[in-house]
Parts: structure tokens; sequence; C-alpha cells
């Protein structure tokens, strides 16, 4: 029955706060330390420095690039290059991307490729008999489907043998070019880059882009050029900048011979408070890709120009083969604004007075626990009441009080 009682005990007591008043200036100089502290983290960190008096939103972008330059190539040796001029149509593939654009500073050409036989590469299927070569079979990783005929490599030229291919023919080889400078590397230093950038924070309707309309000199953005420290705000980029900016100038020519893919980070963070409005841009460049990997490093692709050319009464479709390499940049627009509300703001004010129990529970733990008279405050904190036997007192004090 003992057992019982003291689990109805357990469960059915009830315990209510006693206030207890230490006459200590240590306990008394923790607590008000305390509170100090957790007055002073709500009000002047998550409050004042970290805006908590404030509504946010994230940023919803749409970008462009228009590129401008022209490079000029000297190069009678490979008339797929040859002397000529290369403006933004040429290089700049395709002309528009989301969030991206594209600049090709150095390519191989295979020109005047057709539909028929020749001789596959000797390093994706070199054969010494016909035996070796399976008709019907495609070659892996290959340029076209075997005839079963093993063959000089070039065509005509003895030494080298190869399996003969159903293709488009010459099949690239890339030996000749593979070693040469970048075609466009040099000029491409002083191409640049118009990115037009339009934002909008929706919760507050707020809408801007990268460009200042405030500048009252009409011509500003056909001579402006960005520049973090005297020009800020001018959305127009060389090429050699970027990678300047990005602390990887040193590897321009790497870059520009093999293909790279670069970053542009665009910024927004707003503060759209009447007193303190300010809401610009700032730009962030970076590499991506690793330079150092030993296996496909870079960036290419390859792309066709197709047309026919009539033969004897005959129209044949005819190709020039380009693989493409260059630089791609990759537009990353990101941040977030805010704007007063008062939500938020007692929000923290009142996770701000559920922090201040702290103060009582450390307070609680120092004087039952640390403290030289740690016992009589636990003896006088702590206090057990049993109802029954409080109402057998009283019952023998007023019998005490009737028989007197």
């Amino acid at each position: 029955m003992g057992f019982f009682a003291k689990v109805s005990g357990a469960l059915l007591g009830y315990e209510t706060l006693k206030v207890v008043h230490i006459r200590s200036k240590k306990v008394g100089f923790i607590n008000r330390f305390i509170q100090l502290v957790v007055v002073g983290y709500v009000i002047g960190y998550a409050i004042i420095y970290q805006k908590g008096y404030q509504d946010t939103d994230v940023v919803t972008s749409g970008v462009t690039a228009k590129l401008k330059g022209v490079a000029y190539t000297d190069l009678p040796s490979d008339p797929a290059i040859g002397s000529r001029i290369w403006d933004m149509a040429d290089y700049h593939i395709p002309p528009q991307q989301t969030s991206a654009f594209y600049v090709m500073t150095n390519l191989h050409s295979t020109p005047s490729q057709r539909n028929g036989t020749c001789a596959e590469k000797p390093t994706l299927k070199a054969c010494t008999t016909s035996a070796d070569c399976q008709p019907g079979q495609f070659v892996e990783n290959g340029d076209g489907r075997m005839t079963g005929n093993c063959i000089s490599y070039p065509s005509g030229t003895p030494g080298r043998l190869s399996c003969e291919i159903l293709a488009w023919c010459p099949v690239e080889d890339e030996t000749a070019s593979k070693d040469r400078p970048a075609v466009l590397g040099e000029d491409a230093r002083n191409f640049t880059v118009f990115i037009k950038n339009s934002i909008e924070f929706k919760k507050f309707g707020h809408k801007a882009r990268n460009i200042d309309d405030n500048v009252n000199n009409k011509s500003y953005l056909e001579t402006c050029k960005f520049h973090p420290e005297t020009d800020p705000y001018c959305p127009i980029f060389r090429l050699e900048d970027i990678f300047r900016y990005a602390n990887v100038l040193g590897q321009w020519a790497n870059a520009t011979t093999e293909g790279a893919v670069m970053a542009i980070d665009i910024i927004w963070n707003c503060n759209l408070d009447s007193l303190q409005f300010d809401c610009a841009p700032k730009y962030k460049f970076r590499r991506v890709d690793n330079p150092s990997v030993k296996r496909s490093p870079g960036f290419n692709f390859r792309f066709a120009h197709y047309y026919k050319m009539e033969e004897q009464g005959e129209a044949i479709q005819y190709r020039d083969l380009t693989k493409s390499y260059g630089v791609l940049f990759l537009i990353n627009v990101e941040g977030q604004a805010g704007k007063f509300s008062p939500v938020p703001l007692f929000i923290n004010l009142g996770s701000g007075l559920a922090l201040l129990s702290v103060a009582t529970v450390m307070c609680d733990f120092v004087t039952l626990n640390l403290l030289n008279k740690r016992y009589l405050y636990r003896e006088k904190k702590y206090e057990d009441v049993d109802v029954d036997d409080e109402f057998v007192l009283l019952k023998r004090n007023d019998d005490s009080s009737t028989t007197s």
C-alpha cells in the first residue's frame, strides 16, 4: 500500500514556484551579467547587426550577355583558318544562352567532309590484315562503320595501316594543330561582354538592374569598363580583366588553348528601408574547372556547317567540321532584400525575453551546486508540503484550543 501511495503522490503532486531572495553579491553579479549578455545579443546582434527587424525576400533574376571585339588570324598553313577577320558572329557560339555565354578562342577545322570511305585513325583501330576489321561493326569511340578492309593511313600513304570505315571523310585529325597556340587567344584579351541583369524582389515589389540610369553621361556605356574600385557598377567587362579579378590571369594561355569554365557571381544584398536604402550589385569572379587534371581538361565541343556542291550534275552534301575550344562563362545571380516589418521584430524580442530565463538557470546551478552554503540554499528553495500531515496538525491545534 505504501508503494502505491508514493506513486500516486509523485504523479498527482503539484509543484509551484517559490521565491527565495539570496543576498549574495557573487550570485547577483552572475545574474546581472548573464542578463546583460542576453540583452546585448538580442538587441546588438540579432536585431541591429542581423537586421532582425526586417522581413526578407530572395532575388528573382534574368541575365543576357552581348559580346564585342574583333580578332585577326594569319595562318596560311591552315586553309580552314587562313588570313581573315573574326567578329562576334564567328566566335560567340551559340549567340544566346541562359545565364551563360561562350567565347571560342581556339579551334581545329576539318573542311570539306563528305560521306564515303576512308581510313580510321590508327590510334582507334589499327590493323595488320583485313581480318582485324570486322565488316558492319562500328569502331568503339571512332568515326564510322568498318567495311572489312585494312588500308594505309592516311589514304595512299604506306607504313601505317588502319581499318577502312564508312564515315564523314576525311576523319578528324588534330595532330598538326595539337601544340599550336590558341588561334584567337591574344586578341580575345580585349573582347568585352556587356552583361544586362534585371532583378526583382516580388514580396516588396522592387525591381532594379545593374545599369545605373542616373548617370547623366549618355556615352557612359560606350566608354566605361568595369573596375572594382574606380568603376564598380559598369556592366561591361574585358575578358582578360575577368581572369585578373579571379586571380587566374597566369592561366590565360592554358584556358584559351584547351578551354575553361569561369563563373561570374552577381550578388544583390539590398536594404530597402527608406532611411538606409542600398541596392546595388557586387561582382565576384572565379574559375570553376580544374586546369591541373590529366584527363579531358578544359572545355570543347564540335559543330558543323552543312552545304551542297554540284558534281557531275548531282548535288553532293558536304560539311565543315569544327572542334571548338574556348571559355564558358556561367553567370550566377544571388542575394536577398530586407525591409522593416513588425512581425520579425516582435519574434526576436520574444525570443530575447525567453533567453533571459538562462540567467535564472545558471544562477540556480551556481547556488545549488558550487557555493559553500549550497545545502542551506537547497533547503530554502525546495520544501515538501504534505496536505494530510498539515490537516492533522491543524486539527490537533484546534482540539488543544477547545480543551483549554
